[in-house]
């Protein structure tokens, strides 16, 4: 008894240890997806011979690019900030 009493007692004042933070994941995709599609005559058998091509690049107009913002609350009015 006297054992869960005290794991009680701990996690309580664990809680009330807590703080505020917040942490944001912002940013920009900037890509493009490209398709090509050709036909062409085989010379040696005279058959139709079609080709496709899919890919995914960057469209040129800006550059991708990730970022992290976050505050943490240190407590007695005091707060720390990051911005990555």
């Amino acid at each position: 008894m006297k054992k869960s009493l005290t794991a009680l007692a701990a996690l309580a004042v664990c809680g009330l240890a807590s703080a505020q933070s917040s942490v944001t994941l912002f940013g920009v995709v900037d890509a493009g997806l490209t398709y090509q599609s050709s036909t062409a005559r085989d010379p040696i058998t005279g058959a139709s011979v079609k080709q496709s091509k899919t890919s995914l690049g960057n469209s040129a107009y800006n550059s991708s690019r990730i970022g992290f913002r976050g505050t943490e609350d240190l407590g007695g009015g005091l707060a720390a900030s990051f911005w990555l």
